[in-house]
């Protein structure tokens, strides 16, 4: 009996149907490789680096319309990295030569891990996500994006900058802190902007859409986007505001804050134009601190499967300090080919130049780079 009985068990459970795994889920990609070239005025140096203008990841995704009218839905992605192009960094340990290893060690990262809800009234996420503000400096029509944008610091971006004084270097520093890209830039360099979180996305209205999120620790974004085709010209753009809980309640210059954004335009001729802008906000700031500042702007040309574009872009006082400026002005040029079926080649020069009150003989910092994108 308790034989038969077993088999019964063992048939009804193969044969019950597996509610649990109605949604179909869908795996996609990218792989994205560099060759990084740079010349910091002290040591010109070669480099393989993974992307991080967008890194190597792959991730799962699904949705799933219930019965009730709502859509569940969910997305897990990892990134894969082992040499990031905005890590990298010159080697400073005594006798070796000034050429960087790693920029960091192989890894395997979560990006995201969310769940969600959907319906008429928006879109609800909870989990490891990209916070409401994440795109906001970054929104970019003009030709040649994936090479070229307004994240200045995804390439070479921890590259410390140098001074020269007589046959000696030294890193270019304020109050004790070394000047690099990613500094001025206030972060901007291809790494999502991710916390564990609560997001809210809402509707579409006529082009209008905005997204709210509080994450873990207090802070709070908030994002409104437009996009919309005006005949032959199409506008995208967003305006962004970072609210940040702090339980430091003595810090002089605490940041408080941020507010970044973008606007970005393309005729049908294939002509585009992008401009971003981002500042941070302090709180106790001492007498004639400079909040940190800066804006970029690109133009660009797009024709079958080819685009270029050139840049500029200047940079305020990251550090903050009473008397001492701090600026940096970045100028470049990029090539994009797309080959289809998801493959793109890109080419990328960019020039950056520091100017510091009262320093004289700052190196700047060239980059060139070859690279290759593969999704799938």
């Amino acid at each position: 009996m308790k034989s038969t009985l077993n088999k019964a068990l063992a048939i009804a459970i193969v044969a019950a149907p597996v509610a649990a795994h109605a949604m179909e889920a869908k795996m996609y990609g990218t792989v994205n490789k560099a060759l990084m070239v740079y010349d910091d005025g002290r040591s010109t140096d070669t480099t393989i680096v993974d992307n991080s203008n967008e890194t190597t990841r792959f991730g799962i995704g699904a949705e799933q319309k219930l019965d009730n009218g709502l859509t569940a839905s969910f997305l897990f992605e990892n990134e894969m990295s082992s040499n990031k192009s905005n890590v990298i960094t010159q080697s400073t340990t005594a006798n070796q030569s000034f050429t960087p290893t790693n920029g960091s060690s192989p890894s395997l990262t979560e990006r995201i891990a969310r769940v969600g809800i959907a319906g008429n009234w928006g879109a609800l996420f909870i989990g490891q996500q990209d916070i409401a503000s994440d795109d906001a400096f970054t929104h970019d029509l003009a030709a040649a994006s994936s090479v070229i944008n307004a994240n200045v610091a995804s390439m070479g971006g921890a590259l410390i900058y140098k001074r020269k004084t007589g046959a000696t270097f030294t890193n270019l520093s304020v109050g004790g802190t070394d000047l690099t890209t990613n500094l001025f830039a206030q972060g901007n360099n291809g790494d999502l902007g991710s916390a564990d979180s609560i997001r809210y996305n809402s509707p579409v209205w006529n082009g209008w859409n905005g997204s709210l999120s509080t994450s873990q620790g207090g802070n709070v974004d908030v994002n409104v986007r437009y996009a919309k085709d005006y005949g032959v010209v199409a506008v995208d753009g967003a305006l962004a505001h970072t609210m940040i809980n702090s339980n430091v309640t003595t810090a002089a210059n605490e940041q408080t804050g941020a507010t970044l954004g973008s606007i970005s335009m393309k005729h049908q001729s294939g002509l585009g134009a992008t401009l971003a802008y981002a500042t941070q906000h302090l709180d106790k700031k001492a007498a004639d601190v400079k909040e940190a500042e800066g804006w970029y702007g690109k133009v660009g040309y797009a024709w079958d499967a080819y685009g270029v574009a050139a840049e500029y872009g200047n940079f305020k006082d990251p550090v903050a300090h009473a008397t001492i400026r701090q600026e940096l002005n970045v100028m470049g040029v990029g090539a994009e080919w797309n080959m289809g079926n998801g493959v793109t080649a890109g080419a990328l020069y960019r020039n950056m130049n520091p100017k510091v009150t009262g320093v004289s003989n700052d190196e700047t910092i060239d980059i060139y780079s070859l690279s290759m994108r593969v999704k799938f």
